[in-house]
């Protein structure tokens, strides 16, 4: 028997996109951890987070 495991999907905050919360590009920030669809996306979040992150 094979397990389904449905793998949750997160909002990266850079350019919207769906995302998998395993993604390989992730950051923490304020103890939160943000998932991204590259290191692009990733990359920008990391220059200035409070950007993105709405407190």
């Amino acid at each position: 028997m094979v397990n389904c495991v449905k793998e949750e999907k997160m909002k990266d905050l850079v350019c919207n996109m769906d995302v998998k919360e395993s993604s390989e590009f992730r950051s923490t920030y304020k103890g939160r951890v943000y998932a991204f669809c590259s290191a692009s996306c990733k990359k920008s979040f990391d220059k200035n987070p409070r950007v993105y992150v709405k407190s």
